[in-house]
């Protein structure tokens, strides 16, 4: 049986239900038009609404799982044979090498508002010209159809996958920040000086330690240089030593952090270590 070079299809679901959906040889878009469910994505329970749209490669499957509700759910699929998006390409824009692109088996993203209503019209008039009859241009323009159904997909695909790896850049680069803050603890870390370092604003990297510590830069480096000091106490160097080696610029400065850090100066901190060696 000959295999077709795409299948349009609209799915409506208005009880509980579970549906495997497996790609096979197709490359596979599910759209969902309206209503929420659960699909498996990699063995995660993903909650998908409207607008949502799941991509999958071929020989990969993904169970949908409706447990009904006030709405009834209402999915779009589109499956592209790997031929038929090679014949649909041209010299300036691979269509499967879009999809190869994007490192995923099963993915789920979310189309913008303007992209998501022509996405939903085009499948749902996909789905729908099995039941029309033949008009002058079909072939011509099934085609042209289902190629703006998938650059649309892939745009949205490819979006999403940017906006993560910037995320994942951002994460990468604070992680190097808290390593160079580590490397050069004592000397005269500033904002302007990361800055220049890492080449992004010193209103980013303020607003991701807050995010991932809880604190400021400056009180990070020095809640760090503090550990630091209390380590040089504890191996018997003296206080004048201690705030030099750790980075403190004066001794006053030093004392008052150190204070309001553990409770107690720098010198009773020795002194009350020195009486727990002798107990």
């Amino acid at each position: 049986m000959e295999r077709k070079s795409y299948i349009a299809w609209k799915y409506i679901f208005e009880k509980e239900e579970r549906r495997q959906f497996a790609a096979g040889n197709y490359y596979v878009i599910l759209y969902i038009s309206r209503g929420t469910c659960y699909f498996d994505v990699e063995g995660e329970n993903k909650f998908c609404g409207t607008e949502d749209v799941l991509l999958i490669k071929p020989g990969e499957k993904t169970e949908m799982n409706f447990r009904g509700g006030r709405y009834r759910l209402e999915i779009l699929e589109m499956r592209v044979l790997p031929e038929y998006l090679r014949e649909l390409s041209d010299e300036e824009t691979d269509l499967e090498q879009g999809f190869l692109f994007v490192p995923y088996k099963v993915t789920v993203v979310h189309a913008d508002s303007e992209t998501s209503m022509l996405v939903k019209n085009i499948a749902l008039k996909l789905s729908d010209m099995k039941n029309e009859s033949e008009r002058y241009g079909q072939k011509l323009y099934e085609k042209n159809l289902v190629s703006m159904l998938l650059v649309l997909s892939l745009r949205v695909c490819i979006k999403a996958d940017k906006v993560r790896r910037e995320k994942n850049r951002r994460h990468v680069m604070m992680d190097d920040i808290f390593l160079y803050i580590g490397e050069h603890l004592t000397e005269d870390l500033t904002l302007e000086r990361l800055e220049k370092e890492f080449f992004v604003s010193r209103y980013h990297i303020c607003r991701e330690f807050k995010r991932q510590t809880g604190q400021t830069p400056h009180a990070y480096i020095v809640k760090a240089r503090l550990d630091l000091c209390r380590k040089y106490i504890e191996q018997g160097k003296t206080v004048h030593e201690v705030y030099q080696l750790g980075g403190f610029g004066g001794y006053n400065h030093f004392f008052r952090a150190f204070k309001k850090e553990y409770g107690v100066t720098p010198m009773e901190y020795y002194k009350n270590l020195q009486i727990g060696e002798k107990q």
